[in-house]
């Protein structure tokens, strides 16, 4: 009888071991096919839409209908990292540089001695703006799929708007809205973005969200 419950007892502990490694290699395999999880660093490179100071300046000119003034707004560019500390949360880094540039002339007449007559002088100026942004992120990750990376993302940091221009007559008014924009040096982030790769370790990824561009598209690579 004791033979019988002993011979029981351990083919019950064999199939009980068994069912766990098999437990575990499901569990296993179902991270595996997972595109993201715990240690990896995730890096990625992109635009970011709009620069709205950049926009309220070309629409402004825009409106204005001189044609002496050319406005080319960059937007934004930048770049970020993360690394998972677990399969549903990333720490990381980001940073973003905005910046619109205001070219234009301003003509006045100047008084040739040699040729006692005044001559069309043109004076070429430029007016700009940039901003950088660097930021401390957590991303929440989520339904993560063997190709889509969904993810929750918050941040917070530092910014630093920079005002300039060649003309010394712009000087006092560049320092007065250069130091009006720097009163609160504190940038933040809250969006909803996903990646997807079409490759094993590069793929595309797109972000929309409050603070810094309202858009991000761009690529991203993983290791």
């Amino acid at each position: 009888m004791m033979k019988k419950i002993s011979v029981l007892a351990l083919a019950s502990f064999i199939l009980f071991g068994f069912n766990s490694l098999k437990a575990q290699d499901a569990a296993k395999k179902e991270v595996s096919n997972k595109c993201v999880g715990k240690g990896k660093f995730i890096m990625d490179a992109f635009y970011g839409y709009p620069y709205v100071v950049g926009k309220y300046i070309k629409t402004i000119v825009s409106e204005s209908g001189s044609g002496s003034i050319d406005v080319t707004n960059l937007n934004h560019i930048g770049g970020r990292f993360e690394y998972m500390v677990n399969d549903i949360i990333g720490l990381g880094l980001e940073y973003t540089y905005a910046s619109v540039t205001a070219k234009y002339i301003e003509t006045h007449s100047v008084y040739n001695y040699s040729t006692n007559q005044y001559e069309t002088q043109n004076d070429y100026y430029t007016l700009g703006f940039n901003k950088q942004r660097v930021l401390g992120k957590i991303n929440i990750h989520f339904a993560t799929t063997k190709n889509l990376d969904p993810y929750a993302t918050g941040g917070i940091g530092y910014k630093l708007t920079n005002v300039y221009s060649n003309n010394i007559d712009d000087q006092e008014a560049v320092n007065n809205v250069s130091n009006t924009m720097n009163i609160i040096p504190v940038a933040f982030r809250l969006g909803i973005g996903m990646r997807y790769y079409f490759i094993k370790n590069m793929g595309v990824g797109i972000e929309a969200g409050l603070g810094g561009p309202a858009v991000q598209i761009g690529l991203s690579g993983k290791f």
